[in-house]
């Protein structure tokens, strides 16, 4: 019996070392096709910081995220000005100034499907898992940058 449970045991194990690590996967849409530009283990609790000039008020956004095994979960977002489209009410989060930035924090919304696009002067740039990607500086205005789980 022991030796039935000991090779079932076994199995198991094998076949879970030979299952494929799930991915995080950052493609770019260009008139090419998609472009790869990087990717991570999908583990839980993989950050991802957004970095841009905000289009309008043109300072600087940070957008932290964390990845929770399914979607990325926006943490908090992080801005000089406040303006259009940058969180502000109540039930967004918890709202504090912090080292001359205006902090929402506790947002915790889950984004199913994650896209971002580059844009004039936005300096768009990403940090995954600890690796920066200027995006601004590979693309071109306009392209779409997508995140997904494989």
């Amino acid at each position: 019996m022991k030796k039935v449970l000991l090779a079932i045991l076994a199995s198991a194990i094998l076949f879970a070392i030979s299952l494929p690590a799930h991915k995080i996967l950052v493609t770019a849409e260009t008139p090419a096709g998609k472009v790869f530009v990087t990717e991570t283990d999908a583990k839980k609790n993989t950050p991802l910081v957004i970095e841009f000039i905000h289009s309008v008020q043109k300072t600087p956004v940070i957008e932290e995220l964390e990845f929770d095994g399914e979607n990325f979960v926006l943490l908090r977002t992080k801005y000089k000005s406040q303006g259009v489209g940058l969180p502000f009410m109540e039930s967004d989060g918890v709202f504090r100034e912090e080292d001359g930035y205006f902090v929402m924090d506790n947002m915790n919304r889950p984004l199913k499907n994650l896209s971002l696009r580059t844009g004039k002067g936005t300096k768009l740039t990403i940090n995954l898992a600890g690796r920066q990607i200027k995006l601004y500086e590979k693309f071109p205005p306009g392209t779409k940058i997508n995140f997904s789980e494989i």
